[in-house]
């Protein structure tokens, strides 16, 4: 089951209790640095909620449609966001890449700063909840 936890132009946060994961939809570009973070922090709030409802809570970035962000905000995920995602416990992240190549390679950077997340990137959003899934049944 999905329950949507937050929603704007740019992102839709959600919870998949099926995989189980936190799903981040992005479509477009943030507003600015200050929405790019907002909704960060929404991510992170849900992972505080829900991270001790699981044995295992992944992650799922479903960037097909997203567009290029700024060095600053990139910056405020590597330092700050992505140290807090680690420091809960996640384990794995599946990310289904956008078709531009800068954005591309951005999510590909920003990812490759993690030390204790899994990561792999996928074209295709089947494959990544299902290698997410697959995942899951280390906690069994």
């Amino acid at each position: 089951m999905v329950k949507q936890y937050y929603k704007d132009h740019y992102a839709i946060i959600e919870l998949d209790e099926d995989v189980p994961c936190i799903k981040f939809t992005t479509h477009g570009l943030p507003r600015f640095s200050e929405h790019f973070q907002l909704v960060q922090l929404k991510r992170l709030e849900l992972l505080h909620q829900e991270i001790k409802n699981f044995d295992l809570l992944h992650f799922l970035t479903d960037s097909r449609q997203a567009g290029p962000i700024l060095d600053e905000d990139v910056s405020f995920f590597t330092l700050s966001v992505l140290p807090e995602i680690e420091s809960l416990g996640v384990k794995f992240w599946a990310v289904v890449l956008p078709s531009g190549k800068f954005t591309r390679y951005t999510a590909k950077e920003m990812l490759s700063k993690s030390k204790h997340i899994e990561v792999c990137m996928f074209d295709d959003m089947r494959e990544a909840r299902n290698w997410l899934r697959s995942k899951s049944v280390l906690a069994l």
